[in-house]
């Protein structure tokens, strides 16, 4: 209960109390969609862990959803931030390839692991309302441009085997992304170190030539 749709329109804050507000229901949603779950979360139990009124929360959001909706974006602009800051283009000409695209692995995973109830929430979302399924593929599809973009410059520059560099990026996305999900959702239990380990030799094997 406490989560149907109030008649009229929310508000975008504009002063810095009214902002201080949004965030803290925001925050307060994103602790209780962790330990609860997005099904047994309400409207009213955010807006009492907020420390506003139920009035209050309409006022930002018209129900758990769009607060949800919103968490996504931002965990996904923080992930892809944290991944993609650890492998950038310049570091394909330097001596620490391999250490950079480990560390690149590893905050795939581990970052995901911080708020694993969290992505666990989302990702249910994702398999059953189409608008959180359209935002997962824009992150897949702005995550795969940015890879791309990297493997191109290593084919370009000769660093790399010979290479569909399509469908290479395809491969090893999706091999992280699984991997990643198959850690969060407690599908696996090997040793995530010997995992992350392999997986990055598997990588730079796969794409890169060894270097004088």
């Amino acid at each position: 209960m406490g989560d149907s749709i109030p008649i009229g329109t929310v508000t975008v804050p504009k002063q810095a109390r009214s902002k201080q507000t949004r965030e803290n229901i925001i925050q307060a949603a994103m602790r209780l969609f962790e330990e609860l779950g997005y099904e047994k979360t309400t409207s009213n139990e955010i807006a009492s862990a907020a420390g506003v009124s139920v009035g209050s929360f309409y006022v930002y959001f018209t129900d758990k959803r769009q607060v949800l909706l919103e968490v996504f974006d931002r965990v996904a602009d923080e992930l892809f931030k944290n991944v993609f800051e650890s492998l950038k283009p310049e570091d394909l000409f330097g001596p620490e390839l391999r250490p950079r695209i480990h560390q690149a692995i590893t905050k795939a995973i581990t970052d995901k692991q911080k708020q694993a109830g969290l992505h666990r929430v989302i990702w249910e979302l994702v398999l059953k309302d189409e608008e959180f399924a359209a935002r997962s593929r824009a992150l897949m599809d702005r995550s795969r441009a940015k890879l791309h973009e990297i493997l191109s410059l290593a084919s370009k520059a000769n660093l790399t085997w010979e290479l569909d560099v399509e469908a290479a990026t395809f491969m090893v996305h999706r091999v992280v992304f699984d991997i990643s999900q198959d850690y969060i959702t407690g599908c696996v239990k090997f040793d995530q170190e010997r995992a992350i380990d392999s997986l990055t030799d598997m990588i730079c094997r796969f794409l890169f030539k060894p270097k004088d």
